[in-house]
């Protein structure tokens, strides 16, 4: 990930930050980003977060830790693997991992990391890619052939991301889309229209985000 990470560290596009950060009303406490890449994620919740919210992230890469840091210099940024948080159990409020648990190569013990470092109904906000995207049979071939991440990309199914979720003790509070469901642009800001009244069109679309509480 240090020899890629010029071409991964602006992340995503901001409105996806936004539409993240958005599942959550309020935000305070000590909160957590698993694969925070170049921290545009802690950014985001930085503006609209509590006085003394004390940010954290953790990524794979030195070099998107140093390029995190230099965006969040409050924030406390440490290089470390996921399937191993190096954080006392109980520990966080929120945790993050957007885009980044597709890349694991152990998902479960990725996931029960995350609980274990989370506080008891602390709040974890997951998103993936989504294997029941409309478009996904059309655009895989184009995606195995241009892939550069040093693990490909795994799409979740809606039902195998909640069961993976559920089997390590988070209850599922609230999903949503992200992404188009055939088109970008104007014609995506209609589908969001439509999926807000059509609900089940969410599962539907290239990313999905989950929020759950940790019922441990």
């Amino acid at each position: 990930y240090d020899v890629i990470a010029d071409k991964i560290h602006h992340g995503l596009d901001k409105k996806f930050y936004k539409r993240v950060v958005s599942m959550q009303s309020s935000y305070f406490g000590k909160i957590l980003d698993v694969g925070c890449g170049g921290g545009d994620l802690i950014k985001t919740i930085h503006k609209i977060s509590k006085p003394d919210t004390k940010f954290f992230g953790l990524d794979i890469s030195k070099k998107l830790c140093q390029i995190a840091k230099e965006n969040n210099p409050e924030a406390e940024i440490v290089q470390g693997d996921a399937e191993n948080l190096p954080y006392k159990d109980n520990t966080f409020d929120f945790v993050f991992m957007t885009e980044a648990l597709e890349h694991m190569l152990d998902y479960k013990r990725a996931v029960a990391e995350v609980s274990r470092v989370l506080k008891p109904q602390g709040v974890f906000i997951v998103t993936v890619p989504n294997r029941d995207w409309l478009q996904y049979d059309f655009y895989k071939p184009f995606m195995d052939k241009h892939s550069f991440q040093p693990v490909q990309d795994h799409y979740f199914k809606f039902k195998e991301l909640t069961e993976l979720l559920t089997g390590v003790n988070f209850r599922i509070l609230k999903y949503k889309g992200s992404d188009n469901l055939f088109y970008y642009g104007w014609k995506h800001s209609f589908e969001q229209v439509l999926a807000f009244f059509l609900p089940f069109l969410y599962k539907k679309m290239k990313r999905i985000i989950v929020k759950c509480s940790n019922e441990k």
